[in-house]
C-alpha cells in the first residue's frame, strides 16, 4: 500500500476518531473559565496534554496550576493557600454544567469532580505552583508538588501514602510552558506531529483497556515522538509512527529523555523499574501492531490496526522486515516460482501451484518471477508451521537460507520474497508450501 494512502488513512482517523470533539472542547473551555472566575485568570494555568493539543478523546480530566507567587523557603507548605482556595470554591464556585459537583481537598491539591448519578464524568485537579526562573522561551518555570508530574493513578497512590505518613510530598521543578512551546514549534514544522502522537496514544489506550497494568506512560510516548520530529523536521505521520514502534524496544531499555526543568532527571525514569516480563509484553504488543501494519490494505479500518493484541514469535529465528526498519509499502505484486526437483523413485520435477501441496523429502528451488520489480536487494523469508519442530522464520538476502530447500516437516509453510529499493519494500510475493506425509514413502 502506498505511503500516501496510509498517511491519509491515519490523518482521517485521528481527525474523526481520536481528536477531542467540539463538544468536549467547549466543555473544557467552559469548566476552565469557571475555575478562573474563582482563582483569577492570572493565577491559573492549564497543564498536561490538553494545552499541548496532544490529548485524545474521550477527555476525562483537566490539570490546572494554581500559581501562588515566587518560590521561597516559606513556600514549602501551601496548606493555608489550599484551605483558602477550598473555602472560596465551596462558597463561590458556580457550576456551569448539568452535572453534580463535589469539591474535595487532597494533601497538595483541590479536586472538582463532575458526576452524573454517582458516576464520575470529568474532574479538574488544581495543584499549587510557585514561580521559579524562566525557560529559553521567556516563560515562567515553576516548583510544584511531585503529583503534578504524575499520572492520575500514580497521584492517587502518592496521596494515599502521604496521608498515611509513609512518605513526604516532594517538590520538583516543572516547565509546562516550555513543553507547550516546544509542541507548538514542532507542529509548525510538521502538522503531522500532533496527529502521530494521538495515533500512538490511541494504541496505548487500547493496550490499557486490554490490560490496565500496561506500563507505558503517555507523556513518555509523546516526548519520544517529539524528539524524533526535532531530529527530522517535516516527518510524515506514517514515518513517525513506524519509527516509533521500530524503536520502542530501545525506548524501554533505560531512561533517555531529560526533563526540561531539571536535566539531572529523566521524564522516562520509570522504565528503570520495568520488569523483564513487562518489557516482553510491550514487545509482543508492539510486534502485533507492526505485523498488522505490514499487511494493511486500501480501505483498512484503522481501529482494527490499533486494537491491542500480542504476538509471540514462534522461535528466536523468526524475523520481520521491521526488525531492520524496512517499511512494507508495496506497490508491485509479482510471482515466486517454486521449482520442485526430481527425486528417485519416479517423482518428477514440477512447479508448485498456488496451493503448494507437496510430499515429504522433496527439494524446492525458489526463484523470483520475471515480473519482479527492479530493486536494489531481494530478501527471502522461509516460515515453517508454528507447530513444526523447526518453525524458522529467518530473513536472508538474495535467496532462501537453503538452496534448494528440503521438505521435512508436516504443516502449512510459506516462502516470501521482498523487493527492497531505497530501504523500502516496494514488492512482496508469497508461495505457500503445504507438506503432508504420504503413507508408504
Amino acid at each position: 500500500m502506498k505511503k500516501s494512502n496510509i498517511n491519509e488513512l491515519f490523518r482521517s482517523y485521528v481527525r474523526d476518531h481520536l481528536s477531542p470533539t467540539p463538544r468536549e472542547r467547549d466543555f473544557v473551555s467552559t469548566v476552565y473559565e469557571s475555575v478562573q472566575n474563582v482563582l483569577g485568570e492570572s493565577s491559573c494555568l492549564q497543564i498536561g496534554s490538553y494545552p499541548r493539543f496532544t490529548s485524545i478523546t474521550p477527555l476525562h480530566d483537566l490539570d490546572v496550576l494554581y500559581i501562588l507567587g515566587a518560590w521561597n523557603a516559606s513556600s514549602f507548605d501551601p496548606s493555608d493557600a489550599l484551605n483558602d482556595l477550598q473555602s472560596r470554591l465551596e462558597s463561590e464556585y458556580d457550576n456551569p454544567t448539568q452535572y453534580d459537583v463535589e469539591i474535595g481537598r487532597q494533601t497538595h491539591s483541590i479536586t472538582i469532580v463532575f458526576s452524573d448519578a454517582g458516576e464520575e464524568i470529568f474532574s479538574v485537579d488544581i495543584v499549587p505552583a510557585y514561580i521559579s526562573g524562566r525557560n529559553e522561551f521567556g516563560g515562567d518555570m515553576y516548583v510544584v508538588p511531585e503529583i503534578a508530574a504524575k499520572s492520575h493513578s500514580d497521584r492517587r497512590r502518592i496521596v494515599a501514602e502521604v496521608s498515611k505518613g509513609s512518605r513526604q510530598m516532594a517538590w520538583i521543578k516543572s516547565d509546562p510552558r516550555g513543553y507547550i512551546s516546544v509542541a507548538t514549534q514542532v507542529n509548525q514544522a510538521s502538522e503531522d506531529f500532533r496527529k502521530a502522537v494521538k495515533l500512538i496514544k490511541g494504541w496505548r489506550a487500547s493496550c490499557k483497556e486490554a490490560d490496565d497494568d500496561f506500563p507505558l506512560k503517555s507523556f513518555h510516548l509523546e516526548q519520544a515522538v517529539t524528539c524524533d520530529f526535532q531530529r527530522k523536521p517535516g516527518l510524515e505521520i506514517f514515518d513517525a509512527v513506524f519509527n516509533f514502534f521500530c524503536g520502542l524496544p530501545e525506548l524501554i531499555e533505560k531512561p533517555q529523555i531529560p526533563d526540561r526543568a531539571d536535566s539531572s532527571k529523566k521524564i522516562d525514569a520509570y522504565v528503570s523499574g520495568l520488569t523483564q516480563s513487562q518489557k516482553d509484553q510491550i514487545k509482543r504488543m508492539r510486534d502485533f501492531f507492526l505485523i498488522k501494519l505490514e499487511n494493511i490494505q486500501n480501505g483498512a479500518d484503522i481501529s482494527d490496526l490499533l486494537e491491542a493484541g500480542e504476538h509471540e514469535r514462534a522461535s528466536d529465528t523468526e524475523e520481520y522486515l521491521f526488525d531492520s526498519r524496512i517499511p512494507m509499502l508495496v506497490e508491485h505484486e509479482f510471482t515466486v516460482i517454486g521449482r520442485v526437483l526430481p527425486r528417485d523413485g519416479g517423482f518428477r520435477g514440477r512447479i508448485l501451484d498456488a496451493v503448494g501441496l507437496i510430499e515429504v523429502d522433496r527439494q524446492i528451488e525458489f526463484r523470483r518471477g520475471d515480473d519482479a520489480p527492479a530493486a536494489t536487494l531481494y530478501k527471502w523469508k522461509v516460515k515453517n508451521d508454528n507447530k513444526s519442530k523447526q518453525p524458522r522464520g529467518e530473513i536472508t538476502d538474495h535467496g532462501t537460507m537453503n538452496d534448494p530447500e528440503n521438505t521435512a516437516y508436516n504443516g502449512r509453510h510459506y516462502v516470501e520474497c521482498y523487493a527492497i529499493k531505497s530501504g523500502v519494500c516496494i514488492g512482496r510475493s508469497r508461495q505457500d508450501v503445504v507438506l503432508q506425509w504420504v503413507f508408504g514413502q
